[in-house]
């Protein structure tokens, strides 16, 4: 916490100082850090004055507070900066619980919507994709234990699937455009 204390028609003494930065570390643990605080302290013929500024990220608090006693009004100042600084961070608190509760809501929507839809994917799988024949497929998946191959079609250039059927035979897929 960063703190500029300016004294007006008065001295800074370092008790007063010391009152101000030991009172000031009661907003400390409301806000995140870098905190600036600028004081201002003035004294005019019977009425001590004390002035606030506290900028944090997100947040900027004042208050000022004018009695009899300075350290009066600096208690006094000190007490409403502390209660803005919690309401503040109750007002992000909300925010995030909000947040957090509409994420689970539309995950809940979300998981709905798929239980209504039917099958799911439930797998991908990525195949690489090798020219050659239709023969030279039909070899490859009889070798192979899979029930099915891609494969690019050497002599229409074009994406086809070769498949084992039932009856012990090959199918051929071929796409049209």
């Amino acid at each position: 916490m960063r703190i500029a204390i300016t004294a007006r028609n008065t001295e800074l003494t370092p008790a007063l100082r010391e009152y101000v930065e030991k009172k000031l570390e009661r907003i400390e643990k409301y806000l995140s850090e870098p905190i600036d605080v600028k004081v201002v302290l003035m004294v005019e013929k019977f009425r001590q004055r004390a002035e606030f500024n506290v900028s944090a990220p997100g947040v900027n608090l004042n208050a000022e507070e004018e009695s009899q006693d300075l350290y009066a009004s600096v208690d006094v100042a000190i007490d409403k900066l502390e209660e803005q600084a919690r309401r503040y961070k109750e007002k992000v608190q909300q925010k995030a619980r909000d947040e957090e509760r509409a994420w689970v809501k539309m995950e809940v929507l979300d998981s709905e919507v798929e239980d209504d839809s039917g099958p799911k994917i439930i797998r991908t799988k990525r195949f690489a994709i090798k020219p050659m024949s239709v023969e030279e497929a039909a070899m490859q998946l009889d070798i192979s234990d899979s029930t099915f191959l891609v494969f690019l079609n050497a002599a229409t250039e074009r994406v086809n699937v070769i498949y084992r059927r039932k009856d012990g035979n090959f199918g051929l897929i071929e796409p049209e455009f």
